[in-house]
């Protein structure tokens, strides 16, 4: 139940990521930084709604289920 919700929030912060390129070309400098400046707001955004999930689903797990879920490896 709480894998789910973590998937679910994870697909409406994507959702959200996404919806923050909107993909003109902002040739200006001005115009680069304020789009850079949404995508971050986008991406604080999607972190508020992904962390506590990710909080609930981390704290029903044993200590067993933590260690494994901590050596998995990190993406990015």
């Amino acid at each position: 139940m709480l894998r789910g919700r973590i998937v679910a929030v994870n697909g409406v912060a994507a959702e959200d990521l996404k919806a923050s390129c909107t993909g003109e070309a902002n040739l200006t400098p001005p115009g680069r930084v304020a789009a850079m400046e949404q995508r971050l707001k986008a991406a604080l955004q999607a972190l508020d709604v992904v962390q506590p999930a990710l909080d609930r689903f981390y704290g029903s797990l044993s200590d067993e289920q933590k260690a494994r879920f901590n050596r998995l490896p990190r993406q990015g």
